[in-house]
């Protein structure tokens, strides 16, 4: 199964590069327009580079993301409409059993921002109550920013590992879907925030770059096994 989830890794390939081709558009696109809150940006990169900067200089706070980590697989599971009998934390590693399991649930975590989200949730909530907050909200971004990057510099110090949720499906499968999955992530937390175009139009540009990705790869595939093949005898 193994061999046939890394031809479909190789399908995919074509439709992250018009992915990663969209969202580099509609980026450029929100930094284009005159309200394009520059400062906001700014506080939200320096916490995420400053979170890049502790992670490799500083202890690493492993068992909180464990956790977070852990409860990623059990909400995947309840998502999924299974039930999780045990979850176990541990400053080394955790574990979750349940009573099923797939792709989506094996990979949640790297896929799912459980802790970013958890803090623009928080962030939302605590304007309800106390709407003052909002002259605070780029120490809020700068936080945000640091949250998120530590969410994505333990996944990426995951990623150079053998780390069993990754050898489940296949290292290049996986790999793959978490790449495409976070892309795809990117691309609608940009229009949410900044919304340049109309989503059917954004709707539109995606599919259109697969659809062109596609071809162009159709077509390459094609020539190359024209060239050489030998020909019918």
């Amino acid at each position: 199964m193994n061999w046939v989830r890394f031809f479909l890794a190789l399908a995919l390939w074509p439709g992250l590069w018009a992915t990663g081709a969209c969202f580099a558009r509609l980026l450029r696109a929100a930094a284009a327009t005159p309200s394009f809150p520059w400062w906001a940006a700014t506080c939200f990169g320096v916490g995420w580079l400053g979170a890049g900067l502790a992670y490799l200089l500083l202890p690493r706070p492993r068992g909180i993301y464990v956790l977070g980590h852990e409860l990623s697989h059990a909400l995947a599971v309840w998502l999924s409409g299974g039930r999780v009998h045990s979850l176990q934390v541990a400053e080394k590693g955790g574990k979750v059993v349940s009573d099923r399991t797939s792709a989506w649930i094996t990979l949640a975590p790297y896929i799912v921002p459980l802790y970013p989200i958890l803090a623009g949730v928080l962030w939302l909530a605590c304007l309800q109550v106390w709407p003052q907050l909002m002259s605070s909200q780029l120490i809020f971004l700068g936080i945000w920013g640091a949250v998120w990057g530590y969410h994505y510099a333990f996944t990426v110090d995951l990623l150079r590992t053998r780390q069993p949720d990754f050898l489940v499906y296949g290292r290049i499968f996986s790999l793959t879907l978490i790449a495409l999955a976070n892309l795809l992530l990117a691309t609608g937390l940009i229009w949410c925030f900044f919304q340049p175009m109309p989503i059917l139009t954004l709707l539109v540009d995606l599919g259109r770059d697969w659809a062109w990705t596609y071809t162009e790869s159709i077509h390459w595939v094609t020539g190359l096994l024209l060239r050489y093949l030998p020909p019918p005898a």
